[in-house]
C-alpha cells in the first residue's frame, strides 16, 4: 500500500473529528477532546472540503481558524489543524509541507498511541520520496522500537543504503533475511545490492539462497553459485559447488568447465573430469581456438587417466574393502559415479560411510570429507532415481557449514 493510499484510509478517522478521543495524554492534550467553539465553523468547513477533495479550500479554512483571536488555542485545536493541513498537502503532492505538518501531529500530545506506528510508517515513506534519508532513518528506527515490521526494516535498510551507510544497511537487511515468512523478491534484490556494494560476499550468498528457495530462476541459481565460490571456499568445497551448478544447469563459463575438470582430476576422479569437459564441448561453451585447444588437451589427458582408473576399479575396490577406514570405499564409489554407474556408487559409498573413519588422516578437512561422502551418496541416489534416499543423504550433511549449505540446496532439487 502506498503512502497516499494509507492516508486515504486514515482520512476516515480525520472525518470523525467530533468523536475524537482515546489513548493520549489527557492532561497535556488540552481541549477536552473537542474543537473550541470559536473555530468550530471554519474547521467544520475544512472537514467538508476534505470530503469534497477541495484541498486548497481545506488549507484556506484551516488558515481562517488559525487566525481567529480572542481565545486560547488548545492542543486539540492545534493537533487537528496540523492533521488537516498535512492531509491536504499530501493530496496536493506537496510532500515537504505534508511531512512538516504530519510530523507536528505525531509529536502532539493529542496523537493517539494507536495511530503512531502508522504515522511513523507514513513519514518514512514521505521522507524516502523526498530523498531525505536521514529523516527516513530517524522515523524508521522510531517505528522499529514499536514493532519489527519487515516493511519498515526494508525501508530503513534502503535509506541506509542510499545514504552510503552500507554496513548498517546490511545489518538491518540480515535481520529481514532471518525473519520468518516469504520475503518479497524486490526486497531480496535490494538486500543483495547493498550486500554487494558493501563487499559482504557471505550476505550476497545468503540472499541468493533465499531467492532460489522462493523464486528459483536460472539467473539466481547462477549468481548463487558464483557467490558461494567467493565465500572463502577451498578446492573440495568449490568442486561440490560446481557439481550442484552442473546439476541445475547453470555452469556456463568455459573457465568454469575447465576448473571443475581440473578439480576433479586433483581428486583422482578422471571419469568425472572427462564427463564435465564432454558436456562443455557438447554445449559449445568453448568458442575461440585457444579455448578449444587447451580443453581438448585436458580432455585427452582426462580420457587417458580415466581409462587407467576404469581398468583398476575391481582391484581398487578389493583393496578399499580391506582398508581400515571408509575413505577408499567412498573414493572408488565416487569413481563409479563419474563413470555413470550410480547403483555401484551407492553400494560402495554406503559401505564407506558405515565403516567410518573418513578423513581421519587430515583433521583439517575431516568434517568436509565426511560431509562430501554424504553429498556423493545423495547424488548417486538421485541419479539412481531414488529421491527419498537422496534427500535423506543430503540432510545428513551437518559438520561443515559450507557443505551443509550446498547439501540444503541439493534438497531443493530432489
Amino acid at each position: 500500500m502506498t503512502i497516499r493510499s494509507r492516508l486515504g484510509v486514515a482520512a476516515a478517522a480525520i472525518l470523525m473529528l467530533g468523536a475524537a478521543g482515546g489513548a493520549f495524554a489527557q492532561g497535556a492534550c488540552t481541549g477536552g477532546g473537542k474543537i473550541s467553539k470559536q473555530i468550530a465553523k471554519p474547521m467544520d468547513a475544512a472537514q467538508k472540503a476534505i470530503s469534497a477533495k477541495k484541498w486548497q479550500e481545506v488549507l484556506a479554512r484551516v488558515k481562517e481558524a488559525e487566525g481567529t483571536t480572542g481565545y486560547i488555542r488548545s492542543e486539540f485545536d492545534k493537533y487537528w489543524m496540523s492533521e488537516f493541513r498535512g492531509y491536504a498537502y499530501l493530496s496536493l503532492r506537496q510532500e515537504a509541507e505534508a511531512a512538516r505538518e504530519l510530523e507536528t501531529g505525531l509529536n502532539s500530545p493529542c496523537m493517539q498511541d494507536a495511530k503512531k506506528p502508522e504515522r511513523l510508517k507514513n513519514l518514512v515513506g514521505i521522507y524516502t520520496n523526498l530523498r531525505n534519508y536521514n529523516k527516513a532513518i530517524e522515523f524508521g528506527n522510531r517505528a522499529l522500537k514499536l514493532s519489527r515490521d519487515p516493511e519498515i526494516m526494508v525501508a530503513v535498510a534502503q535509506a541506509y543504503y542510499q545514504s552510503g551507510n552500507n554496513k548498517e544497511a546490511v545489518r538491518v537487511m540480515n535481520e529481514v533475511l532471518e525473519s520468518t515468512g516469504k520475503p518479497k523478491e524486490n526486497q531480496l534484490l535490494l538486500i543483495q545490492a547493498a550486500c554487494s556494494k558493501a563487499g559482504d560476499n557471505a550476505c550476497v550468498a545468503k540472499v541468493f539462497e533465499k531467492l532460489v528457495v522462493y523464486y528459483p530462476k536460472p539467473d539466481y541459481w547462477q549468481n548463487l553459485m558464483v557467490a558461494l565460490r567467493k565465500t572463502d571456499t577451498n578446492d573440495l568445497q568449490e568442486l561440490n559447488v560446481m557439481r550442484l551448478a552442473t546439476h541445475v544447469n547453470v555452469l556456463k563459463n568455459p573457465d568454469e568447465f575447465k576448473e571443475m575438470a581440473q578439480l576433479a582430476l586433483e581428486q583422482n576422479l578422471a571419469g568425472e573430469a572427462q564427463s564435465v569437459l564432454e558436456q562443455g564441448f557438447a554445449k559449445k561453451v568453448f568458442v575461440d581456438q585457444r579455448q578449444i585447444d587447451v580443453n581438448t588437451r585436458l580432455l585427452n589427458a582426462a580420457k587417458k587417466e580415466a581409462a587407467a582408473d576404469k581398468a583398476a576399479l575391481a582391484k581398487n575396490e578389493a583393496a578399499a574393502a580391506a582398508a581400515p577406514t571408509g575413505d577408499a570405499l567412498v573414493q572408488v564409489g565416487a569413481q563409479y559415479l563419474g563413470f555413470g554407474d550410480a547403483a555401484k556408487a551407492v553400494e560402495l559409498i554406503q559401505k564407506g560411510i558405515a565403516k567410518g573413519g573418513i578423513g581421519k588422516a587430515d583433521p583439517a578437512t575431516e568434517a568436509q570429507k565426511v560431509d562430501e561422502a554424504n553429498i556423493l551418496l545423495g547424488i548417486a541416489h538421485l541419479r539412481n532415481n531414488n529421491k527419498a534416499e537422496a534427500a535423506k543423504a543430503f540432510r545428513n550433511v551437518k559438520r561443515d557449514p559450507t557443505m551443509a549449505r550446498i547439501a540444503k540446496l541439493w534438497v531443493l532439487n530432489t
